[in-house]
């Protein structure tokens, strides 16, 4: 009877689902040309549009459904969540603010964008251009080599640019459950509340959905984040596989946060407590990288010293971002006398701005609560830290690459809020894993048993024979 009942409730519940989900589909199907209007000239049917776009977002969950097996129901709950905001929430922003989604949607249906004309090139092709083209520094990792990839990888989509949208979305989700299968690789069981803490975080759900780098970049670096949690914890070589497609598709976009991922798992590897013998790979692999892209280093780099490089980098990309509809805020000089003075404060715009004496619009205001938030659990995770964390791997790792992220792109943050929002989707996740590590039960409980000395007393308690385990 019990049985009966729990079932009736969860048929009445995924009923209650269908009803929130099927309910603004049809409103906004009759509404959407009031949404639509600044890609109107280009899809004169918006109607057949939004409606293309629901069929995808079916689609894909119909193959959740049929693929998901027992992650099937937490599946379509995250994907029930990426509706709303690509479907619903979506229209509203783009109605308000100008996006580059319209300069992409221009060229899936016309195969030309101010960064790249495709019209006489097929899509796998212009991917390969990548590789064996002009790789110089005014190419690597420009808007030309995403239009190339985005060519390749919307070739199967329908033209339309709500079905677009959600096609794209779906790599922003399968982001969020490769981040979320590392948590499982690291804790050795499933967790579902770190799926739906990934896949519902406001930033990350919604910077996961654009029509735009966003989501493809997160992608990749979910592919990244489990190759490195399975490197770290199980030493797989196989790991590297992941690690590298994760780094390769990241390069092609976003090169710095290639670069800064890589390092981030090196210095993990070789700093923290790993078998001797990764350490050795992670050395070998370590130095054959460096030596074979020695010559690409130096056509990027020249003769310049590395540090100087990426600080001007750094300072020209946030100065044309801050005029570009920037804060208007005077950036700092990160080459002066005064850097070492300056550089925490922005680090710490990085991670944590906007907070609440920020704000200067509803945007802004969402923004700075969820940031508040984080600022209050990585305070409590400080003062949570320990020493004997340090040489974990699977602290150092996240915490490795959030200060990277933030010394490199802190100025970026600081110029323009909402840039910096978008930007900050790549090292949220590792932010929001090194706090949960340190602040939640289930963290420290992983963390504990971690901990060599702790880790022997469990094997071998005080009842046990001398060097025998149980």
């Amino acid at each position: 009877m019990g049985a009966v009942i729990g079932f009736g409730y969860r048929k009445i519940a995924w009923g209650v689902v269908a009803l929130l989900v099927i309910g603004p589909a049809v409103w906004l199907s009759f509404n959407v040309r009031a949404f639509g209007h600044h890609f109107a000239y280009l899809q004169p049917e918006l109607e057949i549009d939004y409606a293309m776009g629901i069929l995808m977002w079916v689609v894909f969950a119909v193959g959740i459904f049929t693929v998901g097996g027992d992650h099937r129901r937490m599946l379509l709950l995250g994907w029930i969540g990426k509706f709303f905001v690509v479907l619903v929430a979506m229209l509203f922003y783009e109605q308000l603010y100008d996006t580059d989604s319209i300069a992409y949607f221009n060229f899936r249906l016309t195969s030309y964008h101010t960064s790249a004309d495709l019209r006489d090139t097929d899509p796998i092709t212009s991917v390969l251009l990548i590789f064996t083209g002009d790789s110089g520094h005014e190419s690597i990792g420009s808007s030309a080599n995403f239009m190339r990839l985005f060519a390749l990888i919307t070739s199967v989509m329908p033209p339309y640019f709500h079905a677009l949208k959600v096609g794209l979305a779906f790599l922003g989700f399968l982001g969020s459950w490769y981040f979320y299968r590392a948590v499982v690789v690291a804790m050795g069981r499933e967790y579902p509340p770190a799926f739906y803490l990934l896949a519902f975080f406001p930033s990350i759900v919604f910077w996961s959905s654009t029509l735009g780098k966003d989501p493809v970049v997160f992608f990749f670096m979910g592919l990244y984040a489990y190759g490195g949690a399975l490197w770290l914890v199980q030493g797989r070589l196989t790991a590297f596989l992941l690690v590298g497609a994760g780094l390769l598709g990241t390069f092609i976009i976003r090169p710095w946060i290639s670069i800064m991922g890589a390092a981030a798992l090196f210095g993990a590897s070789v700093i923290g407590r790993c078998r001797p013998w990764q350490i050795a790979i992670m050395l070998l692999v370590g130095a054959s990288g460096l030596y074979l892209f020695e010559e690409k280093a130096n056509r990027i780099f020249g003769e310049v010293v590395v540090s100087e490089f990426i600080q001007q980098r750094a300072e020209g990309i946030a100065q044309e971002t801050a005029k570009s509809g920037g804060s208007g805020v005077e950036l700092p000089d990160l080459m002066g006398d005064a850097s070492f003075a300056v550089l925490p404060w922005v680090m710490f715009t990085g991670l944590f701005r906007p907070l609440p004496f920020d704000i200067t619009n509803p945007f802004t205001a969402l923004a700075a609560v969820e940031n508040t938030v984080i600022l209050w659990l990585a305070l409590v995770a400080i003062y949570r830290f320990r020493m004997v964390y340090f040489r974990d791997p699977l602290v150092l790792w996240p915490v490795l690459f959030s200060l990277m992220w933030t010394t490199l792109y802190g100025l970026i943050v600081m110029a323009n809020f909402g840039t910096g929002l978008r930007y900050k989707l790549q090292t949220i996740p590792f932010l929001l894993l090194a706090i949960a590590l340190l602040t939640h039960r289930e963290g420290r409980a992983l963390l504990a048993s971690r901990i060599p000395g702790r880790k022997k007393a469990i094997e071998c308690p005080s009842e046990c024979p001398s060097g025998q385990v149980q």
